[in-house]
């Protein structure tokens, strides 16, 4: 809520409020995961890129120069003329422009082992077409042939960028690779230690033996799992966690023709504020959300496949002292909505088939599963907590949501995340730090909101207020369905009682990914790290025209429009490319100029609330 006029703050320099905001901005509490062990993957053609990583490098300083890394020679799917057609490109551009020249970076500088995160900007294109013609609508603009895949799964060679690069050095390269055909079993999947517990072991590959690992379900192709066959698993492994990079991307939504620096702006300030310790996440307001589709046309999508535990008795697997996974004499199927919310909550109380649960390692935060026949979970089933949750104060907001979207049985709309809620708008209240799955194999076969596709997209998830999502740049098929169940338990939990959780986003991420080199993408800030604090009612976004975030607009504001004025986000000229601000630029359209001035004079004095 903004009011005009009323008191006006900012009487200080404008040096120190600028000094004060960078301080802040660079105040984001480090995993064990952190900046010393990132590179970041820039389009050089993409001005929208080249800007996406300087922003990262503003909340991370001491991220240094040569852990940027420019590609040449791809298109920009992130410009001004940019399409949908240009998030795609050739598995030869992928080898040529992409992982070769990452390949070669890493081994000339002797940091392949030192990186440990490998960070994707929008402008980068992020799916990779099949090679065989017949193939060829598994990846097409914004869409995929979900039949072809479930026909030929052994056979399908595409893949995300980002789920391809987890594996750089095993697939066609070096001694013994792996193919780029099929899915490679993701020896994370289910671990909730830290990942930099894992010796890094590559790029040398001349230990591993790769084999088929067998699918307990019917119709299900077996994934490429390194190790000799056994069972339905396999033993004697090598390919461990410490082989591979987690991957993650820093992109949103964004229309035809606009850039996304904007929407990545606000997922990197709602991670900001969701990791400091001076905001972070209030168990007494956030609550986490499984929707259950138990009438689903599908049938049961979410019964999903672990192949690095035996039974069910085993929840989680742990780092043992050495580099590689345990042998893996079976792989363990799931209800993975049923086994998340298990796993969160100790004791719960159901309303029907709707089941509250209290999670014993994350300071009571209470989850949701909504096992109703037909039915969506809408915030005012919220209304309940305070019953089951005495002290619950103020707005109650969600901090991980998954759902089957359009696959459910509640004959949801492709837009339910964005006007599905109180008075036709978003779904739910979400928090600074939300994380989105759902059981929908097309929701980031785009990262335009404008480019209709059909079902929802984790892009409209950062539009109404999240902050990271997991997705599927294709169809994956149901096995490689996200499991929620190492997703929260790893994002939320904080087991030493430090008051952070013990792992990182892109940690908690690639522990619930099921397969490498297949097509699943994660975006988000990779660093982000939740605390525990007092929290905020609402995520964070951006406040229209208060350039400095400090809810006031006035002359510190003026100053900085005018200070960067000319600034140009998509010029030829690198010194207005070098002006460029996002924060000043209100009108967002690219340019910093009269129109923006015109804007924070005519605003001069607001007051946000």
């Amino acid at each position: 809520m903004a009011k005009r006029g009323g008191r006006r703050r900012g009487d200080g320099a404008f040096y120190w409020v600028c000094l004060s905001v960078f301080l802040f901005l660079s105040c984001s509490v480090c995993a064990d995961l952190g900046p010393s062990d990132v590179l970041i993957l820039v389009n050089a053609q993409s001005p929208t890129s080249r800007y996406i990583a300087r922003m990262y490098r503003w909340y991370y300083p001491s991220i240094q120069d040569w852990q940027v890394l420019e590609l040449q020679g791809l298109a920009d799917c992130s410009g001004p003329n940019s399409t949908a057609a240009d998030e795609i490109i050739t598995r030869e551009q992928y080898n040529n422009q992409i992982a070769g020249p990452v390949r070669s970076y890493l081994l000339a500088n002797g940091i392949e082992k030192q990186i440990k995160v490998i960070i994707t900007t929008a402008g980068l294109p992020y799916r990779i077409q099949d090679t065989k013609p017949n193939f060829a609508d598994v990846v097409y603009p914004g869409g995929s042939n979900w039949q072809i895949v479930m026909n030929a799964e052994c056979q399908v060679d595409a893949a995300s960028v980002e789920s391809e690069l987890t594996c750089l050095w095993y697939l066609d390269y070096g001694s013994n690779p792996c193919p780029i055909e099929n899915r490679i079993v993701n020896p994370y999947q289910g671990c909730r230690s830290r990942f930099d517990l894992f010796e890094r072991q590559m790029p040398y590959a001349d230990d591993l033996t790769w084999s088929f690992a067998i699918s307990r379900k019917p119709g299900v192709d077996s994934p490429y799992m390194e190790g000799r066959a056994y069972g339905y698993g396999t033993v004697n492994r090598r390919f461990g966690p410490g082989r591979m990079y987690l991957v993650c991307r820093l992109d949103g939504p964004k229309n035809q023709g606009q850039s996304a620096v904007f929407s990545v702006r606000a997922m990197l300030e709602r991670a900001r504020r969701a990791g400091s310790p001076q905001f972070g996440v209030n168990p007494k307001q956030a609550v986490v959300v499984l929707d259950d589709a138990p009438k689903a046309p599908a049938g049961d999508i979410d019964y999903n496949r672990v192949f690095n535990l035996h039974d069910s008795s085993m929840n989680f697997w742990e780092y043992q002292g050495v580099p590689w996974p345990p042998d893996a004499y079976g792989n363990c199927v799931k209800n993975d909505y049923v086994e998340a919310f298990n796993s969160l909550s100790v004791g719960y109380f159901a309303q029907g088939a709707l089941y509250f649960g209290s999670s014993s390692v994350t300071y009571d935060l209470p989850v949701i599963l909504d096992y109703r026949e037909r039915v969506s979970t809408f915030s005012a089933d919220f209304a309940n907590l305070s019953v089951y949750f005495p002290g619950r104060t103020g707005p109650q907001g969600v901090i991980g949501f998954s759902c089957f979207g359009m696959n459910g049985d509640e004959g949801r709309a492709k837009t339910y995340l964005l006007n599905s809620g109180a008075g036709g708008g978003p779904l739910f209240n979400f928090l600074n730090g939300a994380v989105f799955t759902s059981l929908e194999s097309f929701n980031a076969v785009t990262m335009f909101s404008d480019f209709s596709t059909t079902q929802a997209k984790i892009v409209d998830f950062i539009r109404a207020g999240g902050t990271a999502a997991i997705g599927h740049s294709f169809e994956p098929q149901s096995d490689a369905a996200i499991d929620n169940q190492f997703l929260y338990s790893n994002l939320l939990a904080d087991r030493d009682g430090d008051g952070r959780a013990d792992l990182t986003f892109v940690e908690a991420a690639w522990a619930a990914i099921p397969y490498l080199s297949w097509s699943e993408v994660v975006i988000g800030d990779p660093l982000m790290r939740i605390s525990y604090g007092p929290g905020q009612p609402k995520s964070w976004s951006c406040l229209f025209a208060d350039t400095n975030m400090d809810k006031v607009v006035n002359f510190v504001d003026v100053y900085i429009v005018r200070y960067f004025y000319g600034g140009i986000l998509n010029s030829a000229e690198n010194e207005w490319f070098e002006r460029y601000y996002d924060l000043a630029d209100l009108d967002q359209n690219g340019v910093i100029n009269f129109v923006d001035v015109y804007i924070v004079r005519y605003l001069f004095g607001t007051i946000y609330e």
